[in-house]
């Protein structure tokens, strides 16, 4: 492999958040020298690629990097396995073709079972205009997905498995053939973006530690877990700011020297001291209304994971009113609390948000007795449906504790809307984080707990 190609690899996979340590570097280039007749890139993704997670994120940039764009060509996502033979190239819907893009449609007319060996699905130009909007990239994809009739497609070879049409080995090949089409979608998208941004950032923006906690994957999902229990774990052995007397530690000086004081200043004892570990009392607010659910799963979990760092934790869910769940959050595992979550409806509640009610009843019945060294950590995007605000219980809430904190999956320039009460509410708080992904959350919880 041509050295510069290599480094730019190893820099481009790096920036989009790859780890690849020196000693990857060095194994590839033994690797590629030892084995000339495998496969380059075999050898490097089997080197580079520490996680299934990371595996189109390398497939991505070696297109990029390794084979290059051809901008000319139409997308190629034509089948790897043929169920049957194309008996007719119409779509089931009429001309067989994606909708003004050019392309040839997915679907076919006659039975449902075979399918159209098209390698052209959609030109060039189409992605080009549909990857430089400004939509979430999982909506440019579908946009893509219904051009070509996809939807249609694999509607109709549900239907054909459903009836008994299909066999097993066919549907299994039909199932890989779809995943392969998506993927190649993707792909394609992400190699153009990246063209046109002429940055990595849309594909850094895909990497799991990026995306919205919202869009992860069910495998990103658990791999975002098992980072808050590693960071949970780092954390339970930081100690606080005070001492105590030990048998073995810090050398206390003063403890030495007030006992030396009765020997005449002869030492016969050493004094030691460790730090106490803090334990200051929890409390989680957590708004639970339609768009927040996903958020609040990742904060429960952490909660659940830091349980032993705090002296006392209670946990409360809120729409327009308030509810404390701390004994249904220790007893039960996260499905439970999904299911807690989605069941608010036999709360007393509308099911919109309303952040100044919700405040006065903390401040007035809640959280009446907490105690001053107690953090506040609110979970909310600050949506208030036009309500009002009602900040001096906030305020009366942020005099009785420690720290408020609040953790808002909104970016920051939405904070200002009409709507949300975050300008409000900001100035009773120690500080207000953007929690929006995974990097997000790490970075909050390094500085908060």
């Amino acid at each position: 492999m041509d050295g510069w190609i290599f480094i730019r690899l190893v820099n481009a996979l790096r920036q989009v958040c790859l780890s690849i340590s020196s000693q990857d570097i060095l194994d590839a280039q033994a690797c590629l020298v030892r084995y000339p007749d495998l496969p380059r890139k075999l050898i490097l993704k089997s080197l580079f690629v520490h996680r299934p997670q990371e595996a189109s994120t390398f497939e991505t940039v070696w297109r990029i990097i390794v084979t290059g764009n051809d901008r000319e060509s139409s997308l190629d996502v034509s089948p790897k396995t043929d169920i049957g033979e194309t008996r007719d190239s119409q779509g089931i819907g009429g001309q067989g073709v994606g909708r003004g893009s050019g392309g040839v449609s997915l679907t076919i007319k006659g039975n449902s079972h075979n399918l159209s060996n098209s390698s052209n699905l959609i030109s060039f130009s189409r992605l080009e205009e549909l990857a430089s909007r400004e939509p979430e990239f999982e909506e440019v994809v579908k946009t893509v997905l219904a051009d070509i009739d996809y939807y249609t497609w694999i509607n109709s070879f549900d239907l054909a498995y459903q009836r008994g049409a299909l066999s097993e080995d066919e549907w299994y090949s039909h199932q890989n053939t779809r995943a392969s089409i998506v993927n190649e979608i993707r792909q394609s998208l992400l190699t153009i973006q990246v063209t046109l941004d002429n940055s990595w950032k849309p594909l850094i923006r895909q990497h799991w530690l990026f995306k919205p906690l919202s869009s992860l994957s069910e495998e990103e999902n658990g791999l975002v877990k098992l980072c808050i229990r590693k960071w949970a774990r780092k954390l339970a052995k930081r100690q606080g700011s005070r001492w105590k007397p030990h048998n073995k530690g810090t050398l206390d000086i003063a403890e030495i020297v007030r006992q030396s004081v009765q020997w005449e200043g002869v030492l016969f004892n050493l004094s030691y001291q460790c730090r106490i570990p803090r334990a200051p009392e929890l409390v989680v607010l957590c708004d639970v209304s339609n768009s927040m659910a996903s958020f609040v799963e990742f904060l429960i979990y952490l909660v659940t994971c830091l349980r032993n760092r705090f002296r006392k934790i209670r946990v409360f869910f809120f729409i327009d009113s308030v509810w404390e769940v701390t004994d249904f959050v220790w007893e039960n595992d996260l499905n439970g609390v999904k299911q807690e979550i989605k069941s608010w409806g036999h709360k007393v509640s509308s099911g919109f948000s309303d952040y100044g009610a919700v405040f006065k009843e903390l401040a007035e019945n809640k959280l009446r007795e907490v105690s001053s060294r107690a953090v506040l950590i609110i979970m909310g995007d600050g949506k208030n449906n036009y309500r009002p605000a009602q900040a001096e219980y906030i305020a009366q809430l942020s005099e009785k504790v420690r720290h408020v904190f609040w953790l808002n999956p909104l970016e920051v320039q939405e904070w200002t809307e009409p709507d949300n009460v975050m300008k409000t509410y900001q100035r009773y708080c120690s500080k207000v984080y953007r929690c929006h992904s995974a990097a997000d959350l790490e970075k909050i919880v390094k500085d908060v707990f």
